[in-house]
C-alpha cells in the first residue's frame, strides 16, 4: 500500500472584544511599523478594547506506504508502515489591545496618539517572522499470530506526532504578577509526540458464544503541547506552550456472552495509570527556569480527565410474543475520579482577602455511576420502545473549569424518560 497527500490550508481570523466602558481611550488599529499584513487595516469603532486580526495556516505534503509479510501463510504475519511528512506553517496580522491607549493610563505614554497606532501592547506576527517548517518520519509495525482460528494475538509499535504551531500575540503581563519583568509568553510552540506499545488479543470461545478482547499498553507522551490562561499571572492571553512529559500505562478488556438463545451480556472495563515523568518549568526571559509553581503539575501527577477506570455492563433479552418480537435491556457504567487540570499554578480569586492565592483550579471530579433501562416491541415495519436514561437521576461532573473566572461544573444529563416509535418505509 502507498500514497501520496498534499493539503493547503488557509484561514483568515478577524475577532473584536468590544467590552471597553471608558470613553477616554482613544480608537485602536493595526500597526503600521513596520508593515503588517491585515484583514482589516481600518481603525476599529468606539467601544473596541482589543482584536486580532491575523491570516494562518500550512501545507502539508506526504509520502506514506506499508507492506505485509506472511512469515507463516494466515498464521504469522509481519506488517511495517511510515510516513514522511513536510508541513510548512505560517502566520502573520496583528493582536492590539488598548492599554496604553487612555492619557495618563498605567501603561500609557505622556502623549497617545488618536487613533492609538503602534502604542500600547501590539504584536506585529509580521515582525515576528512565523513562517517554520516540521519534517520527518513516523512509523509503525505490528506482528500478527493466529494461534488459532479463533484466536488472534498482536504486538503492535507505533509514533504518534502532532506538529507545532503559533501563538496568537503575547499579553501585557501586570506589574503585581510574581512574573512581571522576568517572563513573557511565547510566540511559538514545538511539535509533542507519542510511542505507543501494545500487546493484544481477539478471541472467542464456546462455539463463537464468547467474545473476549483485550490489550495492554504504555504510551509515552513526550513534550507536550499544553494552553495556559491566567491573567493574573502570565497575562490576559491563552498560549499553548510545551514541556511536559506523560507516561500512560493501561488494560482494556471487551466481552460478549451469549447466554441463552435471546439473553446477550456485553460488559468493556479499562484501567490505566497516568504520571508525570519530567519536572518542567515555564522559562524566563534569562532563559533559566522560573521558581514558581508551574502548570504542568508536580512529578508524578496524573493526566487531567483521565479517570483510573471506566467501565459499563449491559444485559438485553429478546424474545417473541405471537408474532411480535419484543425486548428488554438494562446497562449502567461507572467511571472513577479524574482531575479538571494539570494546572496548579492557576488558583480562585481569593473571596475574602483580594490579591491573595484562593483555591486551586485542579479540581477534583468526583466518580460516579449511572443506570439506562428500555423495553420494546415491534413487528414488520414499526416498533415502538420506552426508555429510561440515568434511572437514579445521579449528578455527575463531566468537566469543570474556571476559565470563566467563577467555577463551572458541567453535569451529565438528569433523569430521562421517554418514548420512541420507529416506522420504516
Amino acid at each position: 500500500i502507498g500514497g501520496l497527500f498534499w493539503e493547503d490550508y488557509t484561514i483568515h481570523e478577524q475577532t473584536d472584544w468590544f467590552y471597553e466602558t471608558n470613553p477616554n481611550f482613544y480608537p485602536i488599529a493595526p500597526p503600521t511599523t513596520p508593515p503588517v499584513t491585515s484583514n482589516n487595516p481600518n481603525v476599529r469603532p468606539a467601544g473596541d478594547s482589543f482584536f486580532d486580526d491575523i491570516t494562518r495556516g500550512y501545507k502539508q505534503k506526504a509520502v506514506f506506504g506499508s507492506f505485509d509479510v506472511d512469515f507463516i501463510p494466515k498464521t504469522l504475519t509481519f506488517t511495517a508502515g511510515t510516513r514522511y511528512y513536510s508541513i510548512d506553517t505560517f502566520e502573520v496580522g496583528s493582536a492590539v489591545g488598548s492599554f496604553g491607549c487612555q492619557p495618563g493610563g498605567l501603561y500609557a505614554a505622556a502623549t497617545v496618539p488618536n487613533p492609538c497606532v503602534n502604542v500600547s501592547n501590539i504584536t506585529n506576527l509580521n515582525a515576528d517572522n512565523l513562517n517554520k517548517t516540521y519534517t520527518g518520519f513516523k512509523s509503525r509495525l505490528n506482528l500478527s499470530w493466529h494461534a488459532t482460528e479463533d484466536a488472534l494475538l498482536y504486538y503492535t509499535w507505533s509514533q504518534g506526532f502532532r506538529p507545532g504551531g503559533f501563538n496568537r500575540g503575547t499579553a501585557e503581563i501586570s506589574p503585581s504578577s510574581p512574573l512581571y519583568g522576568i517572563f513573557k509568553q511565547p510566540i511559538s510552540f514545538s511539535p509533542d509526540t507519542l510511542i505507543n506499545n501494545e500487546l493484544g488479543w481477539k478471541t472467542e470461545w464456546f462455539d463463537h458464544r464468547f467474545l473476549f478482547n483485550g490489550a495492554v499498553y504504555q504510551e509515552d507522551w513526550k513534550n507536550a503541547q499544553i494552553s495556559i490562561f491566567d491573567p493574573g499571572v502570565t497575562g490576559n492571553l491563552t498560549f499553548t506552550t510545551n514541556g511536559p512529559d506523560y507516561r500512560v500505562r493501561g488494560l482494556e478488556i471487551e466481552t460478549v456472552a451469549r447466554i441463552t438463545h435471546g439473553l446477550t451480556l456485553t460488559a468493556a472495563a479499562s484501567w490505566n495509570t497516568s504520571e508525570l515523568t519530567n519536572a518542567p518549568s515555564l522559562i524566563g526571559l534569562n532563559r533559566q527556569p522560573i521558581t514558581i509553581a508551574n502548570p504542568y503539575g508536580a512529578q508524578g501527577t496524573p493526566l487531567a480527565e483521565s479517570p483510573p477506570f471506566q467501565g459499563n455492563l449491559r444485559a438485553r433479552y429478546e424474545f417473541a410474543v405471537n408474532d411480535y418480537k419484543a425486548f428488554w435491556q438494562i446497562g449502567g457504567k461507572h467511571q472513577a475520579h479524574s482531575y479538571a487540570t494539570t494546572d496548579r499554578l492557576t488558583t480562585e480569586v481569593n473571596p475574602v482577602t483580594p490579591g491573595a492565592p484562593g483555591a486551586s483550579i485542579a479540581y477534583d471530579m468526583p466518580g460516579y455511576s449511572t443506570y439506562d433501562g428500555s423495553l420494546g416491541i415491534g413487528k414488520d415495519a414499526w416498533s415502538a420502545e420506552i426508555y429510561g436514561q440515568n434511572l437514579t437521576d445521579a449528578r455527575a461532573i463531566t468537566y469543570e473549569s474556571y476559565s470563566e473566572f467563577v467555577r463551572n461544573a458541567m453535569i451529565n444529563r438528569p433523569r430521562t424518560l421517554g418514548l420512541k416509535f420507529h416506522y420504516k418505509f
